[in-house]
């Protein structure tokens, strides 16, 4: 049986900076590693991944099962929804070829 994963997004600085979050997480580079924030830069993208409850401040974006890859990047001229609908549309091609 596989597992299910709940993909979402989490505003940057609710991510803990002092340990590693207890969800897989990814910045914008899709880097697993979180950047260094210089004073006037945007804080950037996160998605992250769990199997568990949400973390306070998460917003779902849509569903997964296996070990959760790594997202598609953000559209360059999309907003959050259009985000959601193509996470939306990967995760449901993955569990297509999933079964």
């Amino acid at each position: 049986m596989s597992k299910t994963y709940q993909y979402f997004s989490i505003p940057f600085d609710l991510v803990p900076k002092d340990q590693p979050p207890p969800y897989t997480v990814w910045f914008t580079a899709w880097s697993t590693r979180p950047p260094a924030i210089e004073p006037g830069m945007a804080p950037p993208f996160v998605i992250g991944a769990t199997e568990n409850e949400l973390p306070a401040g998460a917003v779902v974006l849509g569903v997964g099962s296996k070990d959760p890859p790594m997202p598609p990047p953000p559209l360059a001229a999309g907003g959050m929804s259009e985000y959601q609908e193509s996470l939306s549309l990967w995760l449901s091609l993955s569990r297509d070829a999933d079964e």
